[in-house]
């Protein structure tokens, strides 16, 4: 699947017309890479000025090459203050509305991001990035119907995207729409054979389906490709439990313990073929870890944070 954005690319240098003191100077230091210098000097100009054009472009120039570093070195809440302070000097700039929405759902703030999108959608509508943006987030709260809808519109712009039949596959899935989901997620496949994650998907609805054979050859499909994919190992253990195949199934939900130690359902798995194989010790520290990864993830689901980071 490709690579979801993050943050969209920084804007072009703004060249002026003629040169404008402090602003050529916010620019040049742009130009040489101090965007820090540059910040302060466009947000002291909008202290005095706060409509001037050319200073908030510069301030969302300048704040989004910070945030791209402060992102590159895993600071993600340096990221997100970056820009929400950015927001306040120019509220009403569309790419960094859609770079600001990019991050709080990376950053699993799906509400705040389904507002910033809202926003950005008002200043740039029928952008294909920001459609599918949209998509996503509508997706992650759950809002299915304006998720398809969005995804459709990005589809007829760009019906080629495997990134996004796969997108609208998952849709279908969280939805129990399972036939369009295969549909969806066999042109993904189509369109671009070597991945992994079309296959987990359908590996993970044939075992919905109870149909453990097949959900377990496409398992194997995506763990021929990435063999710690936690999901297909989680997968392939399942299926293989309750097929009554204990001994595969506990060599597999090990595994998958390793590669993604913070899913749950690996635990879960894992210590029901350990009951069944008698290890009753082992299994009842599987699944308590199970139950309290779950309710903690549950409990940590609806964090915000402040809309306005603005030095006073």
């Amino acid at each position: 699947m490709m690579a979801f954005l993050l943050l969209c690319e920084a804007m072009p240098v703004y060249v002026l017309a003629q040169p404008q003191g402090a602003i050529d100077e916010g620019f040049a230091l742009l130009r040489a890479g101090k965007a820090l210098e540059a910040r302060d000097v466009f947000e002291t100009i909008l202290s005095k000025d706060p409509g001037a054009a050319e200073a908030r472009a510069g301030e969302v120039q300048a704040s989004e090459s910070i945030a791209l570093q402060d992102r590159a070195a895993h600071h993600m809440d340096d990221a997100l203050r970056t820009l929400l302070r950015a927001k306040d000097y120019a509220p009403d700039n569309g790419h960094l509305l859609y770079d600001l929405g990019i991050l709080e759902d990376e950053m699993r703030l799906f509400r705040d991001a389904d507002e910033a999108l809202s926003q950005a959608e008002n200043v740039i509508p029928a952008d294909p990035n920001l459609l599918y943006a949209i998509a996503r987030v509508k997706m992650d709260l759950g809002q299915l119907a304006p998720a398809e809808d969005r995804m459709h519109t990005y589809l007829k712009l760009r019906p080629d995207d495997a990134s996004a039949h796969f997108g609208l596959g998952r849709i279908y899935r969280i939805g129990l729409q399972f036939d369009k989901a295969k549909s969806e997620f066999a042109r993904s496949i189509e369109l671009k054979p070597v991945q992994t994650e079309a296959y987990y998907e359908l590996g993970d609805i044939a075992l919905k389906q109870d149909d453990f054979g097949q959900a377990l050859v496409q398992f194997n499909k995506t763990l021929a490709r990435d063999p710690q994919h936690g999901g297909a190992l989680e997968g392939a253990g399942e299926a293989n439990f309750k097929l009554k195949r204990y001994e595969e199934a506990k060599q597999l939900l090990e595994r998958a313990v390793s590669a993604a130690p913070d899913y749950p359902p690996c635990h879960y798995y894992l210590g029901l073929t350990l009951a069944r194989l008698g290890e009753k010790d082992r299994s009842q520290e599987e699944l308590t870890a199970a139950s309290k990864m779950s309710e903690q993830q549950n409990a940590a689901g609806g964090l915000r944070i402040q809309k306005s980071v603005t030095p006073q």
